[in-house]
């Protein structure tokens, strides 16, 4: 399981699944996430990450733990 980002003028946004989520860095250079689902817009925003694959890999965490939940 991986996030697949996008290109072009949405390369901060990618799927999951049937996850969408959104990467944006802060001012002071922080990583964060925005994750939503074709059920609900914005169930988490999580950061900071010091790294892009610090990053990708809490959002892979993130909806690894909400399928557990949902079922």
């Amino acid at each position: 399981m991986r996030v697949t980002w996008q290109s072009g003028g949405s390369f901060n946004h990618g799927r999951i699944g049937d996850y969408r989520c959104e990467r944006y860095k802060q001012p002071d250079g922080s990583l964060w996430f925005l994750l939503s689902s074709t059920k609900k817009t914005y169930l988490c925003c999580k950061g900071p990450f010091d790294s892009p694959e610090e990053r990708d890999q809490a959002i892979v965490n993130e909806v690894k733990k909400r399928e557990r939940t949902s079922v």
